[in-house]
């Protein structure tokens, strides 16, 4: 892992919280049940704000929200910032949405050389319905082995770093485009508010994150850089679920962060546009 230094850190920690806040606005202004997750929930509950040397911010909604919130936000959204997601970008190649401030740089390694927006972002994942356990992972089988297909297409992996070859080079006859619509189909089959479980199906894995939908809501209030921030009820679970004894810090060989090819906190528009 590569390190920052403890003032750019800070600086890009402030920018990604100030994006939470604009996203956390419109969701409270419709009153979604959002949720922090992964490692931000994470350094939520251990930490109190960011993991020391994490340097991104997810969070989730509940489908039918999200689809809301993909609808909005082009008009609800300051104009300091940026909804990059498939809906309303041709180019876009992740199953779930980023809110990017515009006039920065976050240029990553693996996107570098594709067509996109690179400034800082969050993360937004949809939480899905899921009525079963064998549909679900069906679902959630699909639906990576596009994201390894597309991910190959784009050259940004390896075949051979995919988990099942054999179906990336079969799913590979599509389209980017037609592959997209194609798991975004997966993604959003299931319409029941009501199904027994739920999990993002873009995420850390369908076993880790599935959970009955107690566990998610109604969402409870946890601490994150001295804010207070809407959580899956059921943390303690969820956390136990991806990380095992999450109170326990990692080895410093397994520290993890995003390090980009290049940082830029505040770009002159001109300059910014070559880049997009």
């Amino acid at each position: 892992m590569k390190d920052y230094d403890d003032e750019t850190l800070s600086k890009l920690h402030q920018i990604q919280l100030e994006i939470l806040n604009e996203f956390v606005r419109i969701c409270d202004k419709y009153n979604f049940s959002y949720s922090l997750v992964g490692g931000t929930l994470l350094g939520a509950i251990r930490h109190s704000g960011f993991i020391p040397w994490d340097d991104d911010i997810d969070v989730a909604l509940p489908r039918e929200e999200y689809n809301k919130f993909i609808k909005i936000a082009k008009e609800e959204l300051s104009d300091k910032y940026f909804l990059d997601c498939f809906e309303y970008n041709k180019d876009y190649y992740l199953p779930f949405a980023k809110i990017k401030k515009n006039n920065t740089i976050f240029d990553e390694e693996f996107s570098h050389n594709i067509n996109n927006h690179k400034g800082i972002f969050i993360d937004i994942f949809p939480i899905e319905n899921i009525s079963n356990k064998k549909t679900g992972f069906l679902r959630a089988f699909i639906v990576k082995n596009i994201i390894d297909t597309v991910f190959y297409k784009l050259k940004i992996r390896n075949i051979k770093n995919t988990n099942h070859p054999m179906i990336v080079r079969i799913l590979s006859v599509f389209t980017k485009k037609r592959l997209m619509e194609i798991q975004n189909f997966f993604l959003n089959v299931n319409k029941n508010n009501n199904s027994k479980y739920l999990a993002v199906l873009s995420g850390y894995g369908f076993n880790k994150e599935l959970m009955e939908r107690g566990n998610y809501f109604p969402t409870s209030i946890v601490t994150f850089e001295k804010n207070k921030y809407k959580s899956m009820n059921n943390y303690d679970k969820y956390l136990s679920n991806l990380y095992g004894d999450y109170m326990k810090l990692p080895p410093k060989e397994k520290r993890r962060n995003h390090m980009p090819l290049k940082l830029q906190f505040e770009i002159k528009k001109e300059e910014y546009d070559k880049l997009n």
